[in-house]
């Protein structure tokens, strides 16, 4: 879903580019008129510079118009393109690196992990935004990049998700050790901090520790059916990440 601070945007440079177009019209028609009936333009250089302002207005606000309508339609292939069309009128770096993160998240959403990663990097190579280096952290470890992954995820302070990325890899002492660090470091662990640590420490053969992070976990989040699935499945988080592997077509 787009962001409120994005929303806000999108709905400012829409509204600033229907000013623009009126603005545009009525001066037009005005001058139109004035020219027909005196033959006489005042102020004409003002006018020309007010109108070319609002071109200039109109082409600023041109990519958010296309942003709009891509997530307007249902039809997915037409969405592709209006990304494709907002990144080409994107004027600025900062808004074309806003346009590459929205083409990553439709990537995502269509399951097109390649792509996605593509268009993130090259957001963050733009902008150096958290956001896009939140979203290549997770597909980086759905693709099962575990350098780029970890980097990515400590970077953004996803301690517990670049701990799963050494657990797919079998590195355990490292996922402890950032597990360790995320409960230590958040004020408030959630209850998957805690049973991420216990997968580890079963991993580990030290079956007292796994149970005790279990049941706190269980205790902080009593009706969560994943946290069961932890408990029955030693290889739940293998088999998960294999399965959106396949999903996102890696």
């Amino acid at each position: 879903m787009i962001n409120n601070d994005l929303f806000i945007t999108v709905v400012v440079m829409v509204l600033v580019s229907i000013v623009s177009v009126i603005a545009i019209v009525v001066l037009s028609v005005f001058s139109g008129i004035e020219l027909y009936r005196t033959k006489k333009l005042k102020y004409a250089y003002a006018k020309i510079g007010v109108i070319v302002t609002a071109l200039f207005i109109l082409y600023l606000g041109l990519p958010f118009w296309l942003l709009s309508a891509a997530y307007k339609t249902e039809d997915l292939s037409h969405a592709g393109k209006y990304y494709d069309l907002a990144l080409k009128t994107a004027l600025f770096p900062s808004v074309k690196a806003v346009m590459y993160e929205e083409k990553g998240s439709y990537y995502s959403r269509t399951f097109r992990g390649k792509d996605a990663i593509q268009a993130f990097e090259k957001s963050y190579s733009i902008s150096k935004n958290d956001m896009a280096l939140a979203q290549l952290c997770l597909l980086y470890t759905i693709k099962g990049d575990k350098e780029n992954a970890i980097a990515a995820c400590v970077q953004t302070k996803s301690n517990q998700l670049a701990a799963i990325n050494g657990i797919l890899n079998k590195d355990y002492t490292i996922a402890l050790n950032l597990i360790d660090m995320e409960i230590q470091n958040d004020e408030k662990p959630s209850c998957h901090d805690y049973a991420v640590r216990g997968y580890i420490y079963r991993a580990l053969g030290q079956n007292e520790l796994f149970l005790s992070d279990y049941n706190t976990a269980v205790k902080m989040c009593p009706k969560n059916e994943r946290l069961k699935e932890l408990y029955n499945n030693k290889n739940y988080y293998e088999e998960h990440y294999a399965n959106l592997k396949k999903k996102y077509k890696f």
